[in-house]
């Protein structure tokens, strides 16, 4: 692990070479990692002086995301929480099973009901919940996006291949050279306005496969308002985890 000193602050980073990359790119992660991404023939001490100087807006990322997972920490699965479906708020409740172990989510109102078996070990229970409202929402995520893909692809006049839903760290969607749409299955918790937004971009890779300026055009003629949609979901993202 390198690292550059700013100040009083120690900020380490790790390097990433490429072939085919022919400019250096720093990426923060949400849980504050550096990374730099950089051509084959850049040297240490260039990659070391470039990240030296870009300090404050790394330190000013890192602080950023320190204060999204303070504002949104890692879900206990108990009565109480709020989970997000749709850009709708709702309230878990943990709900006895006198039958033996069963989970079923069920929506009514403003509340997400779990039937859950309280004979289980603490920490097996918490996963097999979230497991269960993972796969739960990628079941959703399915239904929905495939709607949306339908809707959208009539208008752009493409077809893609295939639709996948998946679990995704980085990426809300992603478009292969062989026309196939994979989705994060996060996508269902956000409102429908942006999940329209993710999966025009992603089926407007079909005609343009980067994000030149023909690429944001034609977004722009489904989505005129793709500017807004992108900055609220850069902004909002971190509330979309379990």
């Amino acid at each position: 692990m390198d690292q550059v000193i700013f100040g009083k602050k120690v900020i380490e980073y790790s390097i990433k070479k490429g072939n085919r990359r022919k400019s250096l790119a720093i990426s923060i992660t949400p849980a504050s990692q550096v990374i730099v991404l950089a051509p084959r023939f850049l040297n240490e001490d260039k990659i070391k002086s470039i990240v030296k100087n870009k300090s404050r807006w790394i330190l000013e990322k890192q602080n950023y995301f320190k204060r999204l997972s303070e504002q949104y920490p890692p879900k206990e699965f108990v009565s109480g929480e709020q989970i997000l479906f749709l850009g709708r708020k709702y309230r878990l409740k943990l709900r006895s099973n006198e039958e033996g172990f069963r989970m079923l989510p069920v929506l009514s109102g403003r509340r997400m009901s779990i039937f859950i078996d309280n004979q289980n070990n603490p920490e097996d229970r918490k996963q097999r919940i979230k497991n269960t409202i993972a796969n739960w929402f990628a079941d959703k995520a399915e239904k929905i996006v495939g709607q949306r893909v339908k809707r959208y692809a009539n208008l752009l006049g493409v077809k893609p291949t295939g639709i996948k839903i998946r679990e995704q760290k980085k990426q809300w969607g992603s478009c292969s050279k062989s026309g196939i749409l994979r989705f994060n299955w996060r996508i269902a918790m956000a409102p429908i306005s942006i999940i329209d937004y993710i999966v025009v971009h992603e089926l407007t890779h079909l005609k343009v496969q980067n994000h030149s300026a023909d690429f944001w055009r034609l977004v722009s003629l489904v989505v005129s308002d793709y500017q807004n949609r992108r900055k609220w979901l850069r902004e909002n993202s971190a509330a979309f985890r379990l």
